[in-house]
């Protein structure tokens, strides 16, 4: 993929994040505004201001630090001195009452919730494709852990078979390998010895069984995994997922991902087929269609013996991708699956059972690197993963840690609990330490998004480092 499409991509991303956040702001304007409150900034980012204009007597800017953004409302007195604001000019200001505080800290929020409310019925309407099925369809024999060590497949041992439906992981009911990938990476249940452990619900012959399995964690990320794939679809194009060194795929330019769509302008309709047509044209160049990215390329490639061979082949490993479902979820089913997906993000974040650490979090590197991703899948994934974003940036904002929503209306509740205004170094100490966690974390995390994004761009490699992928393609040699 060219420079420039890149650059497109990521922009489309920057813009998607930049207008999340706007929206999330223009709740607490427009609410502060409503209320008659004074809002003497809108900055999307935090610190220096780089460019923005006045009108309507506040300073709308764009600021340094893309990790989020404010609206400055001095009569909300926890925000202190934190945006520029004297404690004179707060003094000369008339004073809002607790509903106006409580009403504008939430409507970002609300915004945010609107927000994807409104994808969600686009959602709704075109549908989206999902692995909805959680028929296991492939076992692995082995798994290589985060300890570069080749183990026993997890599922094998636990004794599970090739067509077995998962219908639930520690009680809680699956509905689609999303799901299941999800809960069994947020899965918190552990062994006296430390072992990661989960009990399984499974539909084996219209049976329903409870195994017991032992996941272990792979990959850089270290997270959950048993070794199992969902069934595949042969009626699909074959995706080409290793290429042989020194064979003639890999010379004349196929690469691994390509779709091949047709032999000398005849579709590939089964594997069978590929083989066939091979056997019976492998002596002279053939004409491979495949589909790259967006483009369709036709690439000519002249099959050969390899030494010690007896029949002409390609050199590459294929595979059908995984079989999708076109699903139509409603919105509010939509955005309680992603309210969900962060709760229990969160528990298993905050539970010592979990595997799931800070390191896995990801800061506006690893959203901007996800919702680039998404632009190339296509704009109903764009849609969703936005969707998604929207939903969790508006319940984070509303956990109760100073510096986030949450925290203005803990401090106002507390006010108005205790019948008297809290003290101002006592919220402005509060504000400022919590500032500077917050900005720690964005760093700490943004450090393993950077090394997310390279891995994937394949700029870095992680010697010694098994990356057991947790949906790897079967590979099918082709003859």
């Amino acid at each position: 993929m060219s420079f420039l499409t890149n650059l497109w991509f990521i922009a489309i991303a920057l813009f998607c994040l930049g207008f999340s956040i706007f929206i999330h702001e223009l709740g607490h304007f427009l609410a502060a505004k409503k209320r008659g409150l004074i809002a003497d900034k809108f900055s999307i980012g935090f610190g220096p201001r780089l460019f923005g204009w006045h009108k309507y007597g506040t300073d709308f800017r764009i600021s340094l630090l893309p990790l989020g953004g404010y609206v400055s409302l001095p009569q909300l007195a926890d925000m202190g001195r934190l945006e520029g604001n004297e404690e004179g000019d707060i003094c000369e200001m008339p004073p809002i009452s607790y509903a106006d505080k409580m009403i504008v800290a939430v409507m970002g929020a609300v915004c945010n919730l609107i927000f994807a409310l409104l994808l969600s019925l686009v959602l709704w309407g075109v549908g989206r494709e999902i692995i909805k099925t959680t028929e296991v369809g492939y076992i692995a024999e082995t798994v290589v852990n985060s300890s570069n060590q080749t183990v026993a497949g997890p599922a094998l041992v636990a004794g599970i078979l090739k067509g077995d439906k998962i219908v639930s992981i520690d009680g809680q009911a699956i509905n689609s390998w999303m799901q299941y990938q999800n809960v069994l990476m947020t899965s918190t249940g552990r062994t006296k010895e430390g072992q990661a452990i989960v009990e399984l619900g499974i539909l084996r012959n219209k049976q329903k069984l409870s195994l017991t399995v032992y996941p272990q964690t792979v990959s850089t990320e270290a997270i959950r995994h048993i070794g199992i794939y969902p069934i595949s679809d042969s009626n699909a194009a074959p995706i080409i997922v290793h290429l042989e060194p020194e064979m003639p795929a890999i010379a004349a330019g196929l690469e691994a991902g390509d779709r091949i769509k047709e032999l000398d302008g005849q579709a590939v309709i089964s594997s069978g087929f590929l083989s066939t047509y091979l056997a019976n044209h492998g002596d002279r160049i053939i004409q491979i269609t495949v589909d790259r990215n967006e483009d369709t390329l036709v690439i000519p490639v002249q099959p050969r013996v390899k030494a010690g061979e007896l029949s002409p082949r390609f050199g590459f490993a294929y595979d059908y991708p995984f079989k999708t479902e076109r699903v139509h979820y409603n919105p509010p089913e939509q955005i309680l699956q992603f309210a969900n997906t962060m709760r229990r993000t969160l528990f298993a974040l905050i539970h010592k059972g979990s595997d799931v650490k800070v390191r896995n979090m990801s800061g506006p590197v690893g959203i901007v690197h996800g919702l680039s991703t998404m632009a190339r899948y296509g704009w109903v994934d764009l849609i969703w993963f936005l969707a998604l974003i929207n939903v969790n940036l508006a319940l984070f904002n509303l956990l109760p840690i100073p510096v986030l929503d949450g925290g203005h209306m803990l401090f106002a509740t507390l006010s108005k609990v205790i019948g008297r205004p809290l003290p101002r170094k006592l919220m402005e100490s509060t504000q400022f330490a919590f500032v500077l966690l917050l900005l720690g974390f964005v760093a700490y995390v943004s450090f393993f998004d950077i090394g997310r994004v390279g891995r994937s761009a394949g700029l870095i490699h992680d010697d010694g480092v098994a990356n057991e992928a947790v949906d790897p393609i079967i590979e099918k040699i082709d003859p």
